[in-house]
């Protein structure tokens, strides 16, 4: 999974490098995605995800749910708890807020995005990634 993420990061810079306002929106879904897939990938690599445990049978469906089937973004990062806590330290090792720019794109990115008619230019394309490629990293 991310190798995915990282092709569709590929993918939403060459959308980018095209200087063009009317690829700003593809650039910006395709930046979230990026951040969905990683978070998923969290998910996938908490303990316990590849079998069934004692009484965590309806939290463990939540969790499939959440990765194979929807795009909730907050519901995923509210299974990850350790990764905040983690992102936390490492936003205070470094001077960042890495938690802050994730909840942000959590609360304001949806797979919806490629049907509005919302026009986004491409500075605010171009600060979204710049965002998208920070937690990219810290999320690998």
């Amino acid at each position: 999974m991310r190798a995915v993420a990282e092709q569709r990061f590929g993918d939403a810079q060459a959308l980018r490098k095209t200087g063009q306002n009317e690829r700003a929106n593809g650039a910006v879904y395709l930046g979230g995605f990026v951040i969905e897939i990683l978070l998923k990938t969290q998910l996938l690599e908490k303990p316990g995800m590849g079998r069934r445990t004692p009484g965590g049978g309806k939290n463990l469906d939540r969790i499939r749910q959440l990765i194979w089937s929807g795009h909730d973004l907050p519901g995923i990062l509210d299974e990850l708890p350790e990764l905040e806590i983690a992102l936390e330290e490492k936003g205070r090792r470094d001077g960042r807020d890495y938690v802050g720019h994730l909840k942000g794109i959590c609360e304001t990115w949806t797979i919806q995005a490629r049907y509005s008619s919302r026009k986004i230019d491409m500075n605010e394309a171009s600060k979204f990634l710049d965002r998208v490629a920070e937690l990219k990293e810290v999320l690998k």
